[in-house]
């Protein structure tokens, strides 16, 4: 790959993992806008292989696994904010591969159990 070319994709990389940190940080808030986390893990990933024997990616893969810890850790309410349903949808239209795990965070949680009508009716009286 052309050193300029290598340069833009590095500087693109940069951009990505911000945008990526910032989305985690944020999850929670993020809103309607909450999915486009999962997108820019991808395009990270992407750089990531296509820069691979290029040059030094040790300091952006810790960077990565730092990150993507810190997904993990607050997968239940990233998955509540984009919605089980959303990221089911999102996996037929796309079919990420299975090593994308970031879009099958639904699947590393528990279901939520559905309360029958008298348990619900319960914990409003109980508030």
């Amino acid at each position: 790959m052309p050193t300029d070319d290598v340069q833009e994709e590095l500087e693109y990389l940069e951009e990505t993992l911000e945008d990526y940190e910032r989305f985690i940080k944020q999850i929670g808030t993020n809103g309607l806008s909450a999915n486009l986390l999962l997108y820019h893990r991808d395009d990270i990933q992407e750089i990531l292989q296509s820069l691979e024997g290029e040059v030094d990616l040790r300091p952006h893969w810790i960077k990565v696994a730092r990150l993507d810890s810190q997904l993990r850790d607050r997968a239940a309410l990233f998955v509540e904010e984009v919605g089980r349903k959303n990221l089911q949808q999102c996996r037929i239209v796309l079919d990420p591969p299975k090593l994308h795990w970031w879009w099958y965070l639904d699947q590393t949680l528990p279901k939520p159990v559905k309360k029958g009508l008298f348990e619900g009716v319960k914990e409003w009286l109980n508030r």
